[in-house]
């Protein structure tokens, strides 16, 4: 039996929107750039969590895009 390709476009899509987050994310810790909202500065290390939560939302995504 041969499996139907299912194309699921706006999953791949919002995968692919995931993937950019994490890399804006990524080159901000890279290239040490501050962030100020307002008043207040963003820290550093909320990259690290934009880093790692947008790639596993992307992997699992990107999973549900393949079935």
């Amino acid at each position: 039996m041969s499996r139907e390709v299912v194309m699921k476009p706006f999953t791949l899509l919002a995968a692919l929107i995931f993937l950019v987050v994490a890399a804006a994310h990524a080159y901000r810790l890279y290239m040490g750039w501050a962030i100020t909202a307002g008043p207040y500065d963003v820290p550093t290390w909320v990259s690290y969590g934009g880093v790692v939560i947008p790639l596993i939302l992307a992997a699992m995504l990107f999973n549900e895009a393949r079935r």
